[in-house]
């Protein structure tokens, strides 16, 4: 007698709640990739069980494999500096799937976890714009701290609410051509001195008029893209070109799609980073991820011997994005991924291009460790010392990590002169120290004390865990102090408009809360201030 067949699915969780075929790729299937979320396949005989060695393999490298190519870099002579990219030590952890009519299930953390009394170590929100992933982190340290918010409640803002795009019916006019000389030669001394994607030469004839009718579709957005970033980066420019500049480009976006060129992922690449720069970080990851599937199909990142600038550019500011927005990562890249020697002889192009490349992959790491071990603890049947004591060996580990990783960037990053891209990756380590140690700011000196002693009693990042919240008000402090000389400094600068001293400000804020006695406090209220000016 023959036993009846049984039907063995292994589709992950998110595709069995959408009832959709899923193509069971690792480390994601096509389904989760395109919906933003984690793809984790649990076996519903055992609750708990992640599958994974039945999972069909993707041509994307999985975790393992980078690992094996990242781990093991050694110490390398003076005169060569190995750019570490780490990679997750851990096994995904299990996600369930979204319920019907709510958000697809990601790392960040709505208010409805506030009362468990558990503390994610990076908790993330999602939101709109910086202003409103911002201040939920404020409105959580109000709440820990029990300090009644002073502004209205979340429910009474609209910083989520749909933007309102006007729609031009005839193309705006572009400044004249002497002015637009200008504008171009400042583009390449602030926008293109962060992420290179665009030649000089490209630049100087996008910003010809007489080849205004010469261009498609995506050179004609590059033109009043350069115009509109180039007039962010200057002071004493009117505002209101830029924003009808970018309602334009944002009606060619189909155009651009359909075109599928190199040079509509670059007209895509900056009209997300010039939506970045207006503080819609929402607008800017959904248009981005467009040209991130357009440069996959098209081959853009296919393996060169050197990478190509619109790609790496493309995976620095994806990575970046990811990591401010909360949302999960939608690019892996072998290539990318492998750690590289630096030589001091190496021309700066390249040690920058690698410096941009090593902190993309760390700001990565540190959002996906964090990230999986709270899903551990939100969806595993673990004690309150197991999740307590794994986010305290990966807070130790990750902390490590940035610490390894700023010591191993070229002098010039970190001490040289003042420039462009020093400050730029400074500002994104600074960035990161606040993010990963923020959470200590909300847990009692006393508690943080007991918790390293018992779990990280002899570890080499014991003392970093103890002086957390030192270590995130000084970084706090040093991002103003960046943000600050940029200004002062009177040239021409994009990264003004490009990042956001918000997370200091609020992280001084919660310190100065804290910390009422300290002889610090004046100060730190005073930086508070001018940031805010």
């Amino acid at each position: 007698m023959e036993h009846k067949r049984k039907r063995l699915s292994y589709a992950c969780n998110f595709c069995r709640q959408r009832k959709t075929r899923c193509d069971e790729e690792h480390p994601s299937c096509r389904n989760c990739r395109v919906a933003g979320v984690q793809c984790i396949t649990t076996d519903k005989r055992h609750a708990g069980v992640i599958v994974t060695s039945r999972r069909r393999i993707s041509s994307s490298p999985s975790t393992s494999t980078a690992l094996s190519t990242a781990t093991g870099a050694a110490a390398t002579p003076v005169e060569k500096t190995v750019l570490r990219t780490p990679v997750s030590l851990s096994q995904a952890s299990p996600l369930p799937a979204a319920s019907p009519g709510l958000r697809p299930p990601t790392q960040c953390w709505d208010r409805t976890g506030w009362r468990s009394g558990r503390l994610p170590m990076m908790p993330r929100f999602l939101g709109g714009c910086m202003f409103e992933i911002m201040t939920e982190w404020l409105d959580l340290a109000f709440y820990r701290l029990r300090i009644p918010a002073p502004y209205p409640a979340p429910a009474q803002l609209a910083a989520s609410a749909s933007v309102p795009v006007s729609v031009l019916q005839s193309a705006p006019d572009l400044p004249p051509g002497q002015e637009r000389r200008i504008l171009s030669e400042r583009f390449l001394q602030t926008v293109c001195s962060v992420f290179p994607f665009v030649s000089a030469s490209e630049v100087y004839s996008l910003c010809d008029p007489r080849t205004d009718t010469a261009w498609p579709v995506s050179g004609q957005a590059l033109a009043y893209l350069i115009a509109a970033t180039a007039l962010m980066a200057g002071y004493a420019q009117p505002q209101s070109a830029p924003a009808v500049y970018l309602s334009y480009c944002n009606s060619l976006l189909g155009h651009m799609v359909a075109e599928r060129s190199r040079q509509a992922v670059q007209a895509i690449l900056l009209l997300a980073i010039a939506l970045r720069s207006c503080d819609q970080i929402a607008w800017a990851w959904d248009i981005l991820g467009l040209g991130v599937s357009m440069a996959q199909s098209i081959g853009i990142n296919q393996t060169h011997s050197e990478p190509d600038s619109t790609w790496w550019c493309l995976y620095v500011f994806e990575k970046i994005l990811a990591f401010e927005s909360g949302r999960a990562s939608m690019i892996w890249d072998r290539e990318l991924l492998r750690p590289v020697q630096v030589a001091e002889e190496d021309e700066p192009g390249k040690r920058y291009r690698q410096a941009c490349i090593s902190l993309a992959n760390m700001l990565h790491e540190l959002q996906d460790r964090a990230a999986g071990a709270w899903r551990r603890e939100e969806w595993l049947p673990q004690t309150v010392d197991e999740a307590i004591k794994e986010k305290v060996h990966t807070g130790g580990e990750l902390a490590t990590l940035l610490e390894e990783w700023w010591e191993c960037l070229p002098a010039e990053y970190r001490t040289g002169p003042f420039s462009q891209q020093s400050a730029f990756l400074t500002f994104y380590y600074r960035y990161a120290l606040i993010l990963l140690n923020r959470s200590v700011l909300l847990i009692e000196k006393s508690e943080i004390r007991e918790v390293t002693d018992r779990y990280a009693s002899g570890k080499p990042w014991q003392h970093r865990l103890i002086n957390g919240a030192g270590v995130c008000v000084e970084a706090a402090r040093e991002m103003v102090k960046l943000t600050v000389a940029m200004v002062d400094s009177g040239c021409p600068t994009y990264l003004t408009a490009l990042t956001s001293p918000l997370s200091a400000v609020y992280a001084l804020a919660v310190h100065i809360f804290r910390e009422r006695n300290s002889l610090l406090v004046r100060s730190d209220f005073e930086y508070d201030s001018i940031t805010a000016a």
